[in-house]
């Protein structure tokens, strides 16, 4: 994401704080800005993949909630504009409480493309990950239980998040449930098509740390490939390593996203039983048919694993239509979700 310096024109990342061709601090314009009549920006928190994120309220009600804004600089390429629309869109449909709600998608008076989001609270998992360490295994699973909640509504509409890591997953500490998650930053999101026989697209996108192996090889994908990433993110929580930790290059991890096997998680953690091995192993497969069919189906033994712990699936939570095996490929969206 970029921006440009408004003294000297040079192009920066969203988050520079200082031109490094002119030496002119950065001040950001669009704090304070209203959005959409009704929206006061009051700080910059993020850059996610599509778009910069303001901290902002509500004027007249004081209501707390996100923007998320297409840059200026970025409103004049019809690929990124495609992309915000589609993230604006899909979002306002998913319904899933393990989803960041989406109020709207707009354009404001000047034709900036905006999302109007909650603003949810507590950290990323990424920054619970850095602060607290390896997490014990009935944990680990009960957050992949809130992220199957998440992504399999998504996948039954037909979208792939395509980037998930520990950067896109929040953790709202909730009564009975201190690590309720939710799933943010559909801005790679990529859409099934609405019919089959329409040719694949492969794409080489989102994060290549959590990236499947067809992504990799730019093959046809579907929700399989979240689970995938589902699969590394869990492995890295239990163990505190990635699951290719050797690899040292670009190429490497490529290579063995594609080609090796992972050690079983037992290896770097003896407590966990051949059960917990099972599911990293499964979600680990090259092949996305020897996975989890979809989301809803790795909940489901999840559920059975945590029973004895007390566990089951909170109030409200989706069971959802397994998703199918169609390829995918860039598609209009449908004019309303799926009867």
């Amino acid at each position: 994401m970029k921006i440009r310096c408004q003294k000297c024109g040079e192009r920066l990342d969203a988050a520079a704080r200082f031109c490094g061709a002119c030496g002119s601090v950065i001040a950001d314009a669009n704090i304070g800005r209203v959005i959409g009549g009704r929206y006061t920006l009051k700080e910059r928190v993020s850059e996610g993949s599509i778009g910069v994120v303001y901290a902002a309220e509500q004027v007249g009600l004081g209501r707390k909630l996100a923007i998320k804004l297409l840059p200026a600089d970025s409103a004049h390429d019809p690929t990124l504009i495609e992309r915000f629309r589609r993230e604006g869109e899909v979002l306002c449909r998913l319904q899933s409480g393990h989803t960041v709600t989406t109020f709207e998608f707009d354009r404001d008076a000047d034709g900036t493309f905006y999302i109007a989001m909650e603003r949810a609270n507590g950290s990323t998992l990424a920054e619970t990950f850095r602060r607290e360490g390896a997490f014990e295994w009935p944990r680990v699973l009960r957050i992949l239980a809130g992220l199957c909640d998440s992504l399999g509504e998504a996948h039954a509409m037909g979208v792939v998040h395509r980037n998930l890591k520990l950067e896109n997953i929040l953790i709202e500490p909730r009564a009975g449930n201190p690590d309720f998650v939710k799933v943010m930053d559909f801005g790679l999101a990529k859409l099934l098509p609405a019919r089959i026989d329409l040719s694949p697209v492969g794409e080489t996108v989102g994060a290549i740390e959590f990236m499947s192996p067809e992504q990799l090889m730019s093959r046809p994908i579907d929700g399989r490939s979240d689970l995938y990433a589902l699969g590394v993110l869990g492995y890295l929580l239990v163990t505190g390593r990635h699951p290719f930790a050797r690899a040292r290059t670009y190429g490497d991890l490529v290579a063995a996203h594609v080609q090796i096997v992972p050690e079983p998680a037992s290896s770097v953690r003896a407590d966990l039983s051949p059960e917990v091995d099972m599911v990293f192993s499964r979600l680990l497969e090259k092949d996305p048919a020897r996975r989890f069919p979809d989301a809803p189906a790795l909940a489901a033994l999840i559920g059975v694993m945590l029973a004895p712990f007390g566990f089951a699936s909170p109030p409200g939570d989706t069971v959802l239509t397994p998703l199918g095996d169609e390829d995918t490929a860039l598609a209009p969206l449908p004019t309303k979700p799926p009867q």
